[in-house]
């Protein structure tokens, strides 16, 4: 009779909770994640950084030269890359400059706005700056 008893008390609260069950979609949209990665330079003239990630929807990588922008004053303004509602485990790229040049580039990965991973680079006259993205969601 307890087995019994302890079945229906359990089949009860099954029948409560069916009305606050998720749908499949809803379940997905808990488990994306908006991913901004963002480069910048020191590099007070022309800078480009070529950009390589793995797009896990496609199968292969992608890969792009992103040329810096600079204001009026000529400071460079941030290069954004964003990944909205990523539904993967892991993101990985990496980005080097595109030239010869001792000024820094930075990285950071931002995962639902919080800052998660900073890498730096300086190059040198002969070795190209390089910082990566990798990371385990």
């Amino acid at each position: 009779m307890k087995k019994f008893t302890a079945m229906l008390i359990l089949l009860a609260l099954l029948a409560c909770e069916k009305n606050n069950l998720l749908t499949p979609q809803e379940v997905e949209e808990l488990i994306t994640k908006d991913i901004e990665v963002i480069f910048t330079t020191n590099e007070p003239n022309y800078d480009e950084v070529m950009i390589t990630y793995y797009d896990f929807s496609i199968g292969t990588d992608i890969a792009k030269a992103y040329p810096f922008e600079y204001d009026i004053d000529g400071n460079s303004l941030p290069l954004k890359i964003i990944f909205e509602n990523y539904k993967y485990k892991t993101i990985r790229g990496e980005g080097f400059r595109n030239n010869f040049s001792e000024a820094e580039i930075k990285v950071q990965l931002y995962i639902d706005s919080r800052l998660v991973k900073e890498r730096k680079s300086n190059g040198t006259s002969t070795i190209f700056a390089r910082v990566n993205f990798n990371y385990d969601i």
